[in-house]
């Protein structure tokens, strides 16, 4: 999906409601750009893996917050289907459910939206590509989705009719639509024209549906094929997931138009407590279904393992090990495989005690016929060393399985950490153990929260959601450890969320993080470094008051003088330390404190700090880490400010109207300049800086933000933003862009993270212009 464009004529902007004299940056040739992924490998939710029946290695993986890939079997690598997702539409980064025709190779279904329970979620739509996912037709829904929310494991809620490729069935969650949706959208819907056009299934006839949020909605949906008549399948099973219901299996014996409850199994949620999570009909005429005592993928304390014979309409308990007291946890994942009637995998979740597992039966689940892969696995984390966290020896959480259809051997699981396969599976047939491997090589899901980029040392620093942070030493090769890890460099369960990070630009060798340990407890989290990340100790002491910490910190150029704001949440003021974070005090100028929640920020050159807040025009300028003062208000409230690297009190700032300049440590600021492409007015919401073209006297300058017709844009300039080229083109938007950060020792890189908490990794780009 590429757009091109007619260069026009750019126009100015008003500013403050008073029309002032903006600095027009004049367009020039977009920039030929090579983007490509810092390689980190994993680091995200991959809760449902797809394999097509039809053709070998065909498989889709669904992330719920970075969009989707297809294998790439001869390379053994995962391409991202979904990065020409335009700034306007970010929210459908997250994808919701995945569905192929069986009887077309090329023709692919997903549903994308990552939210449904705010108001300001966007509806969902559904994506159909005939090409295996190369391009796609969108088709707007009338309601909103949730691939990042409560029952995310749970699936596949899109379907397609294995005796009919135009006919699909998508059924909603059961959550509460705020306005401008409505709770009677939610249910089953159902398209006759390949996703084209869709209609709701009537509430009286279809899977009854609450709008509590009690469970994942229609958790999955599954076709029996034998059932053909008058050219579609008639017998279609529902999982329903909601407290409300009679019962969590429906059936429909007329196509889809008609259902009613299906007794027996676990009985239903309101009464013991069982949500189903996946159902799967088999070879042998059966269905298969996992359930947990909550929607999941978090929060579940007890499972079992069904299975219904669609012929005798008889339920068997087949759960191969139950939960107890002492050993909490449910049943998730589930894969059959074709080649092999009555060959059951199913995955543990949860089970934080003894550490998930992944079950094999090979007699359709009978007692006494299930094997533990845990007790004879082994694991290979070449692809992404860092990944273990200091157990090496697990499965890891939230699996979710698929077997090849083509090959028994073959497995691949998604966890909360990316993707792992198998190529020997049948070991367990004979009593071998089964060898597991980061399979997740393309896969970059985690979702960077602060970037940097020293003018020494490794070329990049990232304070990362998830999995704390990296420095970056080669941005082809997975680290090998994070900056907090039980093993390898980092100190050991330092934190398990990064948030803020710099460097100081008087001794680059000096760097701060700060984020966030949820285990056991919240509580804030510290790590300084002075010999440019090879090594990092915690901060000797904490600051008073602060329950997670996080938020933003800098680090001043003597390398010891740091100023830290917590998350706003922990209503602590921002403080300051002056001896490499031994002790901390609260930053007070004239009796008043900085806000709670501030950004801080450290000067390009000199030992001087800032701290601002989106959406306040208040701006307060730091003489070192512990003498302040507010400086004159801004000119406009800031969407991002930066400083640049190697320039002493030279502070730029972005926001709605344009962007602006200061010289002069905040004191006074330039008119704005307003960026426009092709007659699209562009509205900054960050800015970075790199290192100077040949010949340049100042430093590169990239912006990322979103055209007026809502697609992403990053823009650079050259000339100190007088003139600014767009350097991103259709297929490279990401969903947004929430930070750029220009290369001070090659010109033309620049870092950047996709915006909403979306989770692309960190973007690279680079150009031989």
């Amino acid at each position: 999906m590429k757009i091109n464009r007619c260069t026009r004529a750019l126009i100015g902007s008003v500013f403050g409601g008073v029309l002032m004299t903006a600095l027009v940056a004049a367009p020039a040739q977009a920039q030929s750009y090579t983007w490509q992924n810092v390689q980190i490998v994993g680091g995200g939710y991959v809760p449902g893996i797809i394999a097509h029946p039809g053709q070998q290695g065909l498989f889709y993986a669904k992330t719920d917050v970075g969009g989707a890939y297809r294998y790439n079997s001869a390379t053994g690598t995962w391409i991202q289907l979904n990065d020409w997702t335009p700034s306007a539409n970010g929210n459908w980064m997250g994808v919701d459910s995945i569905a192929v025709d069986p009887n077309n190779v090329n023709m692919l279904f997903m549903t994308v939206g990552a939210y449904d329970t705010y108001s300001w979620a966007p509806a969902g739509a559904v994506l159909v590509s005939s090409n295996q996912g190369a391009s796609f037709t969108l088709h707007q829904m009338p309601f909103p989705m949730g691939a990042n929310t409560r029952g995310r494991d749970a699936g596949e809620r899109l379907q397609v009719d294995p005796n009919n490729g135009n006919v699909l069935f998508y059924g909603t969650r059961n959550d509460s639509l705020l306005t401008p949706y409505n709770n009677g959208m939610n249910g089953l819907w159902t398209s006759t024209d390949q996703g084209s056009t869709w209609t709701q299934v009537a509430a009286g006839n279809a899977p009854p549906l609450s709008s509590d949020g009690t469970g994942s909605g229609i958790a999955f949906l599954a076709f029996y094929k034998p059932s053909l008549a008058n050219g579609r399948t008639q017998t279609i099973f529902a999982g329903v997931s909601d407290d409300k219901a009679p019962s969590t299996l429906y059936v429909s014996t007329d196509a889809g138009a008609h259902w009613s409850a299906v007794s027996g199994g676990p009985g239903t949620t309101a009464t013991s407590g069982m949500y189903p999570n996946h159902g799967l009909i088999g070879p042998d005429g059966n269905l298969y279904i996992t359930y947990g005592n909550a929607a999941g993928p978090y929060g579940i304390t007890n499972g079992q393992v069904w299975k219904y014979s669609i012929g005798q309409k008889t339920w068997q308990n087949i759960t191969p090990v139950a939960p107890t007291s002492s050993d909490t946890f449910g049943y998730d994942g589930l894969a059959l495989d074709p080649r092999k009637s009555g060959t059951v995998v199913v995955s543990t979740t949860d089970r934080y005690n003894v550490g998930d597992t992944i079950f094999r039966s090979t007699s359709g689940g009978n007692a006494g016929s299930w094997v533990d892969l845990k007790s004879k696995a082994t694991f290979s984390w070449t692809q992404a060393p860092w990944a273990p966290w200091g157990n090496p020896n697990a499965f890891g959480n939230w699996m979710n399985v698929v077997i090849d259809p083509f090959n028994s051997n073959n497995l691949f699981y998604g966890t909360g950490g990316g993707i792992f396969g198998t190529t020997n599976l049948t070991n367990a047939d004979s009593g071998l153990g089964v060898t597991f491997s980061v399979a997740a090589k393309g896969i970059e899901e985690t979702v960077p929260q602060s970037l940097a980029a020293p003018t020494s040392g490794a070329p990049l620093i990232a304070a990362i959601g998830d999995v704390c942070g990296f420095v970056f030493n080669s941005l082809t090769t997975p680290p090998n450890a994070m900056i907090s890890t039980t093993s390898g460099t980092g100190v050991a369960a330092a934190c398990n969320s990064g948030a803020g990070i710099d460097w100081s630009k008087g001794n680059p060798a000096n760097m701060v993080m700060v984020g966030t340990s949820s285990y056991p407890t919240d509580r804030p989290v510290g790590v300084i470094s002075t010999n440019g990340g090879s090594s990092w100790s915690a901060f000797p002491a904490l600051p008073a008051g602060m329950v997670r910490g996080g938020g933003t910190v800098a680090i001043g150029t003597d390398g010891t003088s740091i100023v830290w704001s917590a998350y706003a949440s922990d209503k602590v003021a921002p403080v300051y330390s002056t001896n490499g974070g031994a002790s901390w005090s609260t930053i007070t100028f004239f009796g008043n404190t900085l806000p709670v929640g501030a950004s801080m920020l450290s000067d390009g050159a000199q030992n001087i700090f800032y701290a601002w807040q989106s959406g306040s025009t208040n701006f307060y300028v730091g003489n070192g880490a512990a003498s302040w003062y507010q400086a004159p208000a801004l000119p406009v409230a800031p969407t991002q400010v930066s400083t640049v690297p190697g320039r002493g009190g030279e502070v730029w700032m972005v926001a709605n109207s344009g962007v602006y300049k200061s010289t002069n440590s905040g004191s006074s600021w330039s008119a704005p300049t307003t960026i426009s492409w092709a007659g699209f007015a562009f509205t900054p919401t960050s800015i970075g800086f790199g290192k100077a073209a040949t010949g340049a006297t100042y430093p590169a300058i990239y912006s990322g933000g979103q055209f007026s017709d809502g697609t992403t844009g990053v823009m650079r300039s050259i000339d100190g933003g007088s003139t600014w080229v767009k350097i991103n083109d259709g297929n490279h938007q990401w969903g947004g862009i929430s930070q750029v950060v220009g290369d001070m020792r090659t010109f033309g890189t620049v870092y950047l993270n996709s915006s909403g908490g979306m989770g692309r990794g960190i973007i690279y780009g680079t150009s031989a212009n």
